[in-house]
């Protein structure tokens, strides 16, 4: 029966004409009353409509119509029924015409049928491929949910363990390299910065005395960790001043300061080191006693070796060092002239050795070291300067002559016997730079150094009465001068925290303190400065007219702050002394930082630390220039506080304290 339909749907369109043909030539030929019969091509019209659509159902009628008025035209007398012939085609005619619309309502209707099933059956197809889709990801969604936590875990876990392998290769690197070279030659190195260079450092060399006897003496073990033991108390001390530890020599040690970085305070930072390496020898039972040499001159820097490198310094300033190690007393330290120059503002010292002298110069340099001590006392005095200009030139010292003739220029530039000389100098710098002479030996001024000077007792900066009253409240300080000696050493400012801290105390006295708020503003002053560590040693020792940069002027504006954090981690926690700290760099109408307050609303004991601070370094030496006297900081300080920098009645008090000598 399927097969039967199936064929009937096929070949419909043949059959369709088919019956229409034999339904005309039946109905015409065998019906005697055909017009009865004329309804009857309804049927195979609607059949057609519907199955074949409106043009084929449309054209049957027509084919249809035109085959009954062919019979029409040739037997009128069998389609009559008591009708005239106009009739009868007018019936016709209207048969026709309703028999067409009828094909062509029904096909229209079948066509939009079959076009909506189409798209129906197109529609369902798409969603039935959609839907085919959307089951396909829901299943691999599925799955991959389930997975996922599992799957992130496991790499997770891969990257976690990759992590660890590079950051314990990193670490063994590392490790490895910091065991045998200094961190920041190992920093510069891997950020390529490390340069091979010449100019002027200082070198450190040590030595411990008798300690070959000792070795001989002693079973290896024992040996070995007494010279552990000794080197783990000097090595703190050489980085906390930035020393690059060059290299051990058996019991000695060599160390440059100011490479493989260029501070420009080197000289002080070496000295000071070597002045603590001798404290803490004295503090801890060692078995031996140490000497230390301390020269300053141009040297050349950088890595040196083939396969195994190593970072060290090569030339005169480094045999220059070990001799004068090999020449100083046990538990001693001996300078050389170059780094006294740099050092002598802070440090005390006595004149231990000349070396390297003819017999025919000893007289000279007597007769220099006198005019040295005139020249100190009276700096302006022109032909001095020419004079020992002359006595260094002889001793075959241009460029310490150079250092008098520049002064001496400086105070008479129109001076044609100086310039003269100073030509002549250097030439003969040139000369001896780029010439070496065998067998020459220099002369070597030596000094040794006993400790560090006392601010208070410079009477260009204090006044005696002052002394007098407040010279032994430095005894109250009880934090450890380590703390803020490695800061002071990178602006050559060795000192500046104890006279600001006493000074403080002084004016906190005068204003009404209380003995306990003089304390806590003493060591508040003493502290104040400590967040400079945070702050590029080529910042704090610039020119006072240099501009700075908004990135610089930031990095001032926080070391306030940064001393607070610094303070903490040290275990300082009165917090009326981080109040006083932090605000220690406000100003009086606010121009200030970090927090730009004003007036009253900055701490009271903050404005006296201000005070106190400007006044000392305004009168202390810096590396970029000299020291101003007392009266020139007093005037500078009235000019500022006019123009708002200072508290007034805080700048009177300081005036009083500080003209009563006169």
């Amino acid at each position: 029966m399927e097969k039967f339909k199936q064929y009937i749907l096929k070949y419909f369109e043949q059959l369709f004409v088919l019956l229409v043909l034999l339904s005309t030539a039946g109905i015409n030929y065998f019906i005697p009353y055909k017009i009865a019969f004329l309804n009857f091509y309804f049927l195979p019209v609607i059949l057609g409509g519907y199955f074949l659509g409106r043009r084929l159902a449309m054209l049957g009628a027509v084919f249809a119509t035109l085959a009954v008025l062919w019979f029409v035209y040739l037997q009128q007398d069998l389609f009559f029924v008591e009708q005239d012939t106009t009739t009868i085609y007018a019936q016709v005619v209207v048969w026709g015409g309703f028999l067409i619309l009828s094909g062509a309502v029904v096909g229209s209707l079948a066509d939009k049928l079959a076009e909506k099933i189409h798209s129906t059956e197109a529609l369902n197809a798409s969603l039935r491929g959609q839907e085919e889709a959307l089951s396909a990801a829901n299943t691999t969604l599925k799955d991959y949910s389930e997975n996922l936590e599992e799957r992130v875990k496991e790499r997770t876990l891969e990257l976690e363990q990759s992590r660890n392998t590079i950051e314990s290769m990193k670490e063994k690197l590392e490790g490895a390299l910091y065991s045998t070279m200094d961190p920041v030659v190992v920093k510069l190195m891997i950020e390529k910065k490390l340069r091979n260079e010449k100019r002027d450092i200082t070198l450190l060399f040590s030595d411990l005395v008798n300690f070959s006897s000792y070795s001989e003496n002693n079973p290896p073990e024992v040996v070995i960790a007494d010279i552990n033991r000794y080197l783990q108390d000097m090595e703190p001390i050489l980085l906390s001043y930035s020393g690059h530890i060059d290299k051990y020599m058996g019991d000695g040690i060599m160390c440059e300061f100011g490479a493989p970085i260029n501070y420009p305070a080197h000289r002080t930072m070496a000295v000071i080191a070597a002045l603590k390496m001798q404290e803490q020898m004295l503090k801890f039972t060692h078995p031996w006693k140490m000497r230390l040499g301390v020269a300053t001159g141009p040297a050349i820097t950088g890595l040196i070796g083939f396969k195994r490198q190593t970072y060290t310094a090569i030339g005169d300033a480094v045999n220059l060092a070990s001799r004068l190690e090999q020449a100083c007393t046990p538990g001693g330290v001996l300078i050389d002239r170059d780094t006294y120059d740099g050092v002598a503002y802070c440090v005390e010292v006595q004149k231990k050795i000349q070396f390297g002298l003819r017999e025919a110069d000893v007289k000279k340099a007597e007769l220099l070291d006198e005019m040295l001590n005139d020249v100190a006392r009276t700096p302006g005095n022109i032909d001095l300067h020419y004079q020992i200009a002359n006595i260094h030139l002889e001793l075959d010292e241009p460029k310490l002559a150079l250092k008098h003739l520049e002064t001496a220029i400086g105070l008479d530039p129109a001076n044609t016997t100086l310039m003269l000389l100073y030509a002549e100098a250097g030439l003969k710098a040139k000369a001896m730079d780029s010439i070496s002479v065998k067998g020459k030996r220099q002369r070597v001024e030596a000094f040794q150094v006993t400790g560090l000077k006392n601010p208070l007792k410079n009477r260009e900066t204090i006044p005696e009465p002052f002394y007098r009253e407040f010279g032994r409240v430095a005894d109250l300080i009880k934090i450890p001068d380590e703390l803020i000696l490695p800061v002071e050493v990178f602006d050559d400012s060795v000192g500046h925290s104890r006279l600001v801290s006493v000074i403080a105390y002084a004016l906190a006295g005068r204003l009404g303190f209380s003995e306990l708020e003089k304390i806590e503003i003493m060591n508040s002053g003493f502290l104040a400065n400590i967040g400079k560590e945070s702050v590029p040693p080529h910042l704090l020792n610039r020119s006072n007219s240099s501009k700075l940069s908004s990135s610089e002027e930031e990095i001032f504006r926080q070391y306030p702050l940064e001393g607070i954090r610094i303070l903490k981690q040290h275990g300082y926690e009165n917090q009326k002394m981080m109040d006083i700290i932090s605000h220690a760099r406000e100003r009086w109408n606010g121009s200030g930082y970090p927090r730009g307050i004003s007036g009253t609303d900055i701490p009271a004991g903050a404005r006296i630390i201000n005070v106190a601070d400007a006044y000392a370094a305004m009168t202390s030496y810096r590396t970029y220039r000299q020291p101003w006297t007392r009266s020139a900081a007093l005037n500078e300080m009235r000019r500022e506080t006019a123009n708002g920098l200072y508290d007034p009645a805080i700048v009177e008090e300081l005036e009083k304290l500080m003209t009563r000598d006169a």
